[in-house]
């Protein structure tokens, strides 16, 4: 075939439409060798996003015809497979070379909650007596200082979970970030203060009547003695692995 005349001056709106679609129908052969692994690549791509010949033609704003060379022989010019691939939502690698999967797998990873700061571990006798010993610790007095994505104030504090009260929920080895300034209500999960040592339960009301109560059901529920004094409400669990 003659090549086209590109010096042409003057040209109709119909006439450059119909010359724009005779390209994409007469490209080079070195785009347009057969390939019928790629047609039915091609085909597959169509199916899967539910596309039709004539959306594809809008699209590309070619031919229907030229749309139809496309899928049968897979004579189409390759700077419109990057094209072709968002159109269709299948995977570009896969559709020039065929390897990989048609669509890839989502990724299983977003980025986290920014740090807040970083607050003190401690043990869970010292817990119990956080308040009096607040304003003692500062970096390097804590078991270790942990990370936290929730507001820091100046009274909070993380535990580390012990026993399997709680489990499945926090089982042993989990982090909690514990924050004595903030007011405990019912369903929450709390510190109480159960003798010289702090405990880790959920706090429920009954009526008039507050309770702590462990998630694991093979523990009871107890009631909340007049004694027994709320350390802090839990806002957060993380867990260390190394």
């Amino acid at each position: 075939m003659r090549g086209f005349n590109h010096e042409l001056i003057e040209i109709s709106t119909h006439g450059y439409v119909l010359w724009k679609r005779a390209q994409e129908e007469y490209q080079p052969m070195v785009d347009n060798a057969y390939d019928e692994n790629l047609a039915h690549r091609l085909r597959q791509a169509v199916t899967y996003g539910k596309k039709k010949p004539k959306e594809l033609a809008e699209f590309f704003d070619v031919s229907e015809a030229a749309v139809s060379k496309w899928l049968n022989s897979g004579k189409i010019g390759k700077a419109k497979l990057p094209r072709f691939a968002e159109f269709t939502g299948v995977d570009f690698t896969w559709l020039a070379t065929g390897d990989g999967n048609m669509v890839s797998e989502p990724s299983n990873i977003s980025p986290g909650p920014p740090i807040r700061g970083k607050v003190p571990l401690i043990s869970w006798v010292q817990a119990g007596k956080w308040r009096e010993a607040i304003d003692l610790y500062a970096p390097g007095d804590a078991e270790d200082w942990i990370e936290t994505t929730v507001p820091i104030h100046e009274h909070t504090f993380a535990l580390r979970v012990e026993g399997d009260s709680m489990e499945p929920e926090f089982p042993a080895g989990v982090l909690i970030v514990v924050e004595p300034d903030l007011d405990p209500q019912p369903g929450d999960y709390v510190i109480a203060k159960n003798g010289d040592e702090a405990t880790f339960k959920q706090l429920v009301k009954d009526g008039p009547d507050w309770y702590l109560k462990p998630i694991n059901e093979r523990y009871p529920i107890k009631p909340l003695e007049s004694p027994c004094k709320i350390i802090g409400v839990v806002r957060e669990q993380a867990r260390r692995y190394r």
